[in-house]
């Protein structure tokens, strides 16, 4: 074999095995629907931390964290975005932010929206107080299955 043919076969088995080869998405503690909604304590939100959480929807696994802003407001969002979410790596709380696996791109815990020009920004995820609990439909969730 000529020597510039001689990693083609190495190439094509490399392009294969990424190709066919899917990253799982992280899993974190599990939470099930209670009827039509999940609840998550308000009082696990009080820290001001991002609280990450899996939720099984049908045969799909779908991530999402929620947090408090400096408003005392509790938020969520699928962990993931409209650009990276292909990547399947989701977020990662480092100091005060949470920021994206796949291109490092960071958002302050503390910010109430984020509201950034550019695909890579978490997804909002619908919710509602319901005290002592945060509320997120569970059709909400079920329809960000796509993400993941």
């Amino acid at each position: 074999m000529h020597k510039s043919h001689q990693w083609i076969p190495l190439i094509m088995l490399g392009l294969t095995a990424s190709v066919g080869c899917r990253r799982s998405p992280p899993q974190y503690e599990r939470v099930q629907s209670a009827g039509p909604v999940v609840l998550i304590s308000l009082a696990t939100l009080s820290d001001r931390d991002a609280h990450f959480y899996t939720y099984r929807a049908g045969n799909k696994i779908v991530n999402f964290f929620a947090r408090t802003d400096a408003d005392g407001v509790p938020r969520c969002h699928f962990d993931a975005c409209y650009s990276c979410f292909k990547y399947r790596l989701g977020y990662v709380q480092q100091g005060r932010e949470v920021i994206c696996r796949a291109c490092r791109i960071g958002y302050d815990l503390a910010i109430p929206v984020w509201d950034y020009v550019g695909p890579c920004v978490p997804i909002t995820l619908h919710s509602r107080i319901e005290p002592p609990y945060l509320a997120i439909p569970a059709e909400s969730l079920d329809k960000g299955a796509r993400f993941f």
